[in-house]
This record gives structure tokens, C-alpha cells and sequence, in this order.
């Protein structure tokens, strides 16, 4: 318990210590360009990203990174989602920032929110589905802005079996015409949720061929859904 304590401690204290870049962010939006912005917006939330991990003993290896596109515009990164320590990973990993879909609650937490807002991203009311569609469908084309990122199963599975997508926000993209990178995440819940402890671990990714779902006919989601689930699947049943 007391790994887990230390894991809360350093989250919280780390995000505390980022408040003090507040003031340069704020000045590079006001004198700055917007893409000098984002680039230190990316590296703050790396660095932290990569102090969370490293002190409490995660590790990671990233496979097939050339899949990962050059292209942003129109991308949504789809990944399954094991364990609490899923986004660090996932934002130390990707060599660009992306914005999570979050709680509309969390828009009200001081620090965290700053920083979420500037990742681009997304605060939806879950009692509001036509609000948040809107809201969905009008960032995947927005431009100039961080790839969307998704876990459609809805909750950690906190095991290796990966639970059943949640049709709702892949719709969305799917009727959007959005390119999809597909991402596995591997072993993640043993950081946490094996133990109900932090516990140091080593995480495997697989990054896949992107997805396009304007290759699909417009009324044929349930086969997207399908393809897509298998092909995150494929490495959690796969030995190496």
C-alpha cells in the first residue's frame, strides 16, 4: 500500500509543480504561434508522463511505430484500456499530443484542467448525448488540433481480456469518415489492478496499420466495429 500511496503522492505533487508553466504557456499563446504552443504543451505532459512511469518502475516497448501516420488531420488513435496507468503510457509513447475524451466534471478540477483544455481535450455530459455528439463531431475536423483518443470499451477490463466495444463514440467516427490507428496496450493492469497495488511492471504496444472508415460502406458499422476489435485483439491472444 504504501507504493500506491506513493504513486498518489507524485501524481498530485508532479501536477502541483507544472502550475508554475502556466505562465509561459500563456504568454506563448499571446505572442507566440499556436504551434509553439502545442509543441510545449506536448513536451510538458510527456515529462510528466515519463516521471509518473519512471518512479513508480513502469517500463514499456512500442512495436511497429511505423505504423503511426505522419498525417494528424482527421485521426482518432482507438485503443483497448487495461489499467489506470494506460494514459501515461499512451502519452509517453505517441511522438504527438492527443485529447481524451473526459468527464464533463473534470472541466471544474483546478491544474488539471488547464492543461486537458490545452491537449484539446474533449469534456462531454454523458446525460447529453446529442450535446456531446456535437461536440465529437465537430472536433474530428477541426484543424490544427491533437488527434482525438478513444477507449471505447468505456472502463478498464483490469485484466487481459478486453472487454466488448461501446458502439456510441466509434459511430460517431465512423459516420465522420475519420482514419482510425488502432493500438493495443499489453499488460498494463499488472502496474495496479492485479495487486489492487502499484506494482512495477513492463507494458508491451502494438501500434497497427490505420483504419480508414471511409473505406466501409456508409451503413456497414457493424463490420468497421468488428475489424477494429479484432485487430486490437489480435496481439492479447497472440504468443509471441
Amino acid at each position: 500500500m504504501l507504493k500506491t500511496a506513493f504513486f498518489y503522492f507524485t501524481f498530485w505533487a508532479i501536477l502541483i509543480f507544472t502550475a508554475i508553466f502556466f505562465i509561459p504557456y500563456y504568454i506563448l499563446k499571446l505572442v507566440g504561434s499556436k504551434k509553439s504552443a502545442k509543441l510545449f504543451v506536448y513536451h510538458i505532459s510527456k515529462a510528466w508522463a515519463r516521471f509518473i512511469l519512471d518512479v513508480n518502475g513502469m517500463s514499456y516497448t512500442s512495436y511497429n511505430r511505423e505504423n503511426i501516420p505522419e498525417t494528424r488531420s482527421n485521426l482518432v488513435v482507438v485503443s483497448n484500456h487495461q489499467g489506470s496507468f494506460d494514459i501515461p503510457i499512451h502519452i509517453s509513447s505517441l511522438p504527438f499530443s492527443v485529447g481524451f475524451i473526459a468527464k464533463h466534471e473534470i472541466k471544474k478540477m483546478p491544474i488539471i484542467s488547464v492543461w486537458m483544455i490545452a491537449l484539446d481535450c474533449i469534456f462531454i455530459n454523458r446525460k447529453k448525448l446529442r450535446e456531446s455528439s456535437k461536440k465529437i463531431n465537430e472536433r474530428i475536423h477541426l484543424k490544427d488540433t491533437n488527434p482525438i483518443f478513444i477507449f471505447p470499451e468505456g472502463t478498464r477490463s483490469k485484466g487481459p481480456k478486453m472487454g466488448a466495444f461501446k458502439p456510441g463514440s466509434l459511430k460517431m467516427l465512423f459516420h465522420e469518415g475519420a482514419d482510425v490507428l488502432p493500438v493495443t496496450i499489453s499488460g498494463s493492469y499488472k502496474c495496479m489492478e492485479l495487486h489492487n497495488n502499484v506494482k512495477s511492471a513492463h507494458v508491451e504496444l502494438f501500434y497497427h496499420p490505420v483504419l480508414h472508415s471511409s473505406d466501409y460502406h456508409h451503413d456497414d458499422f457493424n463490420t468497421f466495429n468488428k475489424d477494429l476489435q479484432q485487430i486490437i485483439a489480435k496481439p492479447l491472444t497472440t504468443k509471441k
